[in-house]
């Protein structure tokens, strides 16, 4: 039944992949026909870390021929129509396998840098594949190709997964003041935008002038998710990206500097572009609020029930149905199932424990709470000893569910 409803969303997928591939196919390079930016291969890696694993092969099949189709349609031969396409998906599917894979329990900082590091690593790989392949069948520049083809996927993937991925990152409520300041952040975005990459190579004012007036429009992108939200903020980035691919695609704007070389203002304009969604992305970082939340157990060792506060803390929410040390220790490796017998054992006995104890607890595969027991005591009661611990943790906010969803 889930494969079921996963196939409008695959359809939805494979149809926004061949539209961004033929807008990407008409920005290429005359000499050895490779797209100077790929779109497609930051809606694949989106479409991947937003997707379910157990429907990771219909992704990549739905895709893989999606991308085959517009190979096609281009006048491409089936044979390298089909080389290219199992190239460029099997690299997009490697960056999100990495991210999933190599992540850490709420450390996007650390997410962030596996993505960006698998993008520059396997787009090489992918990069001297497909090139190799094309050197085979046309001649030419082998270098130069490589060059163009491994920005052209890099500058893809980090420009359409940070607007994909801002789009989905879950928002807290809409406040209708931050919607309306927003709203004019965004109007002042594209009138700067127009303003300055719409001028001409050689203007009147010089081209320091308008490379200076260039850092405006990143300013004001930069402080739309900060006031109004990463939703608006990926929104209007899609927009500032819109507008500095077209007129830089007309050769007009700060960044053709009279004096470069063929090929290296749209190399600026794609540093330009990728320099702008790295700083999206730290700022979705920072706004990524981290909140240290601490919730308190209370044990009876001879029935091993086990009682928790009742404060309204998301550590005290998620731990409120576990109410032996059997249901628990279900949830905790081996290890650390033997180490927490051991601390309660040693308290028992009236021992003193002031090292904090950190563990994993595994609620699902998909939820996992990385936790510190940070203090645990023992009361003597009439019936006999109980145990008091806390445990600490730390939860952050505003996260897109699916991203670093396990199953």
């Amino acid at each position: 039944m889930s494969s079921v409803r996963f196939l409008i969303p695959l359809l939805l997928w494979c149809a926004l992949y061949y539209s961004l591939g033929y807008i990407s196919l008409f920005l290429d390079d005359p000499a050895s026909r490779v797209s100077f930016v790929w779109f497609p291969a930051g809606l694949a890696v989106s479409a991947f870390l937003l997707t379910s694993r157990r429907h990771w092969p219909w992704l990549f099949l739905g895709l893989f021929l999606a991308r085959t189709l517009l190979d096609v349609t281009m006048r491409h031969s089936l044979e390298t129509s089909l080389i290219h396409s199992l190239i460029s998906l099997s690299n997009d599917f490697a960056i999100a396998w990495c991210v999933r894979h190599f992540t850490r329990p709420n450390d996007m900082l650390y997410s962030l840098v596996i993505w960006f590091s698998a993008t520059l690593i396997t787009s090489a790989i992918a990069a001297a594949l497909g090139v190799g392949w094309v050197a085979l069948r046309h001649e030419v520049n082998f270098n130069q190709t490589l060059w163009i083809w491994w920005s052209a996927n890099v500058v893809g993937t980090i420009l359409l997964t940070t607007i994909v991925m801002g789009l989905f990152w879950r928002q807290p409520s809409f406040v209708l003041k931050k919607g309306l300041s927003g709203a004019v952040l965004w109007l002042l975005l594209c009138i700067s935008a127009v303003y300055v990459f719409h001028q001409p190579v050689g203007g009147p004012r010089g081209e320091a002038f308008l490379f200076s007036l260039a850092c405006i429009p990143v300013m004001i992108m930069i402080a739309i998710p900060v006031l109004s939200g990463n939703q608006l903020g990926a929104l209007s980035f899609l927009s500032f990206c819109i507008i500095v691919i077209y007129y830089s695609w007309q050769r007009n704007g700060p960044l053709f500097i009279p004096g470069l070389r063929e090929g290296e203002p749209l190399l600026l304009a794609q540093c330009y572009l990728s320099g702008t969604a790295l700083l999206l992305n730290f700022v979705y970082l920072l706004k990524h609020h981290v909140t240290h939340v601490v919730s308190s157990y209370y044990l009876d060792p001879r029935t091993g029930r086990l009682t928790w506060d009742n404060s309204a803390t998301v550590l005290s929410q998620q731990l409120a149905k576990i109410g032996h040390i059997d249901q628990l220790f279900s949830f905790m490796s081996p290890d650390d199932q033997s180490k927490m017998r051991e601390r309660w054992e040693a308290v028992q006995k009236g021992g003193v424990i002031k090292q904090p104890f950190p563990f994993l607890l595994t609620l699902s595969p998909s939820k996992k709470l990385p936790l510190h027991e940070t203090k645990l005591i023992a009361l003597q009661q009439p019936d006999g000893v109980v145990l008091i611990g806390y445990w600490a943790g730390e939860f952050q906010q505003n996260v897109p569910d699916l991203i670093i969803k396990e199953s």
